[in-house]
């Protein structure tokens, strides 16, 4: 019997969790097969949840929030399934719904997560097929939570690829495909094609597909995937569009278009011109299930409450630092995007680390900054610091630590700087940490730093 939280969290750490290990066998590793079983045989009804499934390589978090958000204003009871998380894998089971004029997300209670593990721990024990790994059993978990809390719609965020993601097991409604790019190429193929392959393997015989605009090898293959399927296919740019694009310092307002629903003037608040794609694909994909006249001002509503913490983040203003998730190219595109748009005569201070099966230069090449610190965060995963300066070649400064590398941006610092954090969801978080415990930074000396 699991007694506290602490025992819980403790129980879960002795399963296999692939996200700590960066080189591992995709083709032996993930099996849905075995996810199904470990379902049937916990009695997870996960057929019964009316899901919202959502794939890509960039976009799938915000584009996953924006649509509970939506769904949340039409008056629903909605869960929300993302990964990975930043503090506590309490965060990727939230119940999101709209009180009192205001949206609220609320995490799975720690008491919930006793419950559920006590419920499943004796029938994983004897088990005789092959056990769940962490994040398929965080999956079960959180559909479990789902129908324990009689939820009208389960917006679920793919872990990784989606072929024979342990979330795959739902018979989603729609199927949203976000920006396809490169990322985790050694498990998932070399080619957008391939990659595209297994992304698009979230789609459901005669289900709704809805996809961002894509580069032509992988928009073929979700084509080819979906007419297999007898699914419809609707794809940005083309069947519905985001126009009157206006980028704004704090906000960045859009007109929407999806057949003969025409609604003008969305505003949002996370920064970048993608985040009006992932905004699009959100209304989209609700407007494919939804097909009665729905009160357009509850979209406004939920747009514009929904924020995203880590994307590109501004997390102190004196000095002026930003922290963003982008951890492959796509994003780190992005990032380059939005430092051009919002901060174009900046002194970009860019303090760097990555995981370890990711290509570092790759994502650098993107970023124009002026100085760079190379560290490392606190997680197996980690690129040794030291190993990365070997991989990069160029001029950089190193440290070991995160707080060591912002005390090193605090010294290359003036007026026309912006200290930038970014590369991994590991140092985002680790960032967002420090921050979260009050770390003041001042030109006359480093608080606790």
């Amino acid at each position: 019997m699991t007694k506290d939280f602490q025992q819980a969290c403790q129980y879960l750490n002795s399963f296999l969790n692939l996200e700590k290990k960066p080189f591992y066998s995709y083709k032996n590793s993930l099996k849905l097969k075995r996810v199904y079983q470990a379902a049937d045989y916990l009695n997870v009804s996960y057929k019964d949840l009316k899901a919202i499934h959502i794939a890509g390589t960039k976009g799938k978090g915000s584009t996953a929030h924006f649509t509970a958000y939506i769904l949340a204003s039409l008056g629903y009871k909605v869960g929300l399934f993302t990964s990975p998380h930043l503090f506590s894998f309490r965060e990727r089971i939230k119940i999101v719904r709209l009180v009192d004029n205001k949206f609220k997300e609320k995490l799975i209670s720690k008491k919930s997560v006793v419950k559920i593990i006590n419920k499943f721990k004796d029938k994983i024990r004897v088990f005789n097929k092959e056990k769940p790994t962490y994040f398929e059993l965080i999956t079960l978990i959180g559909f479990q939570y789902f129908l324990d809390k009689e939820i009208d719609y389960a917006v679920v965020e793919v872990g990784l690829g989606g072929r024979v993601d342990s979330t795959n097991i739902i018979n989603s409604l729609v199927s949203v495909i976000t920006h396809i790019g490169y990322d985790h190429v050694h498990l998932l193929g070399s080619s957008l094609a391939k990659i595209a392959g297994e992304k698009a393997g979230i789609i459901k015989e005669k289900t709704p597909v809805v996809s961002s605009f894509q580069r032509k090898s992988a928009a073929k293959v979700i084509g080819q995937i979906a007419k297999k399927n007898k699914s419809p296919f609707f794809i940005l740019g083309k069947d519905f569009k985001t126009t009157n694009i206006k980028i704004r310092k704090n906000h960045t307002s859009f007109d929407f278009e999806f057949g003969k629903n025409k609604i003008k003037n969305l505003k949002i608040y996370p920064k970048g011109s993608y985040q009006v794609e992932n905004a699009g694909l959100a209304l989209a994909s609700i407007l494919t299930i939804k097909k009665q006249n729905i009160k357009k001002f509850l979209f406004k509503q939920a747009l514009s409450q929904c924020l995203l913490a880590g994307r590109f983040e501004s997390v102190s203003s004196n000095p002026l630092i930003v922290v963003d998730v982008a951890h492959n190219q796509s994003s780190a595109r992005a990032v380059s995007d939005n430092l051009k748009r919002y901060y174009p005569d900046k002194k970009i201070i860019l303090i760097f680390s990555c995981s370890n099966d990711k290509k570092p230069n790759q994502m650098l090449s993107l970023i124009n900054y002026d100085s760079i610190i190379l560290t490392q965060f606190k997680h197996r995963r980690v690129f040794d610091v030291f190993q990365l300066k070997k991989v990069f070649k160029k001029k950089a400064i190193v440290t070991t630590n995160l707080e060591d590398a912002l005390k090193r941006a605090k010294d290359l610092y003036d007026k026309k700087s912006l200290i930038l954090i970014c590369g991994s969801f590991f140092l985002a978080a680790e960032a967002k940490s420090l921050f979260k415990k009050n770390y003041q930074f001042t030109k006359e000396r480093y608080a606790r730093i």
